[in-house]
């Protein structure tokens, strides 16, 4: 009755064109909130849409960070993908900003179990993505715990260099393989278009289905286009 009586003094006074606004800026004003939460001093932000609902289970994609950013950075790019798409979306903190340690993926798995707990979250459809080091962590998760995800997309991470190689599991045996999407900007100057060359070619021997985006025009930096490529391709993993 409040808001009624609000606005229609406020209709007396701006007229019908401002009001629209206004509605449209109460509408606007229900989005999705970021929060921050901890399991066992592990720090990881969340993403869960304003449309969020138990009647059914929901996707969840974990998006890594690079060495130069922090998990809400990341779950920031996918905020307008979630809402949109209807997704949750965690992003963790590594224990040492400047890079992920692959005993971590202890930890990430951990925070899949907490979220699990708090929310109605679809087994079949988790998702993990990174971006640079954050990509390098995901190829690592992805190849050795392949029935933990339904796809991996990484993008612009390390594969051949020495600290990975070596490290990935990767097998012949179809049923440990994971749909794969791939990342990279042509004019990266930070870690060359070739890494992600080498990583397709190179799994495509063990029989892995991957897909290589070459973006254009884009170097070492995340631009607003890769969450909707990497959300769009997860979209059609059912």
């Amino acid at each position: 009755m409040r808001l009624r009586s609000e606005l229609s003094i406020f209709r007396r006074i701006y007229g019908f064109a401002a009001i629209a606004c206004l509605l449209g800026c109460i509408v606007f004003s229900a989005h999705a909130e970021v929060l921050k939460k901890e399991t066992r001093k592990f720090v990881y932000y969340l993403l869960v849409p304003s449309s969020y609902d138990t009647t059914r289970s929901w996707p969840l994609i974990v998006t890594l960070h690079p060495s130069t950013g922090r998990g809400n950075m990341m779950v920031d790019y996918f905020t307008e993908q979630a809402e949109k798409k209807g997704y949750i979306i965690a992003g963790p903190d590594s224990k040492d900003s400047r890079s992920w340690y692959f005993s971590e993926a202890d930890d990430i798995f951990r925070m899949i179990d907490d979220i699990k707990a708090a929310y109605r979250i679809d087994d079949r459809r988790i998702f993990l993505t990174g971006f640079s080091s954050g990509a390098g962590m995901t190829y690592y998760m992805g190849l050795n715990y392949p029935r933990k995800f339904r796809a991996i997309a990484p993008f612009a991470g390390p594969f051949k260099q020495k600290e990975l190689d070596g490290r990935i599991d990767m097998s012949s045996d179809k049923s440990r393989h994971i749909p794969i999407l791939i990342l990279h900007g042509k004019n990266d100057n930070t870690l060359s278009f070739d890494e992600s060359m080498y990583a397709k070619e190179r799994l495509e021997q063990f029989g892995y289905d991957v897909k290589l985006r070459e973006l254009g025009g884009i170097g070492h930096e995340y631009p607003s286009q890769v969450s909707w490529i990497i959300i769009n391709w997860f979209d059609k993993m059912q």
